[in-house]
């Protein structure tokens, strides 16, 4: 599992590559979203996708963002998470993104 950085205590962010082609990786972000409970597709378009996941306790909504770009031969997608409200996220963006990749693991398992 890549890195995950802390900017502020209530956002994360990552990066990962992927050895394909950029439109396949947001395609496999998209079906990784809409395969989470509690997660929507709010934009997708051409470098990437916005997604919103609701905290499963009191509801809290958080932004995740995925930026996907050419790196190399592959792919390279640029995660953050970020909390609407409040100044500590108490880990919770940092598991969206864990929860995130494992995800769009899963799909590319299955491709």
């Amino acid at each position: 599992m890549p890195e995950i950085e802390r900017p502020t205590q209530n956002s994360a962010r990552t990066t990962r590559e992927y050895p394909m082609l950029p439109e396949e990786l947001r395609a496999a972000l998209r079906r990784a979203v809409e395969s989470l409970d509690g997660w929507s597709l709010e934009r997708e378009g051409d470098d990437g996708l916005r997604a919103v996941r609701k905290t499963r306790v009191f509801r809290f909504r958080d932004d995740v963002e995925a930026r996907v770009e050419v790196a190399g031969e592959g792919s390279r997608a640029e995660l953050s998470s970020a909390s609407r409200l409040g100044r500590s996220d108490l880990g919770q963006n940092p598991r969206n993104l864990e929860e995130l990749l494992e995800a769009v693991d899963r799909e590319l398992a299955g491709r």
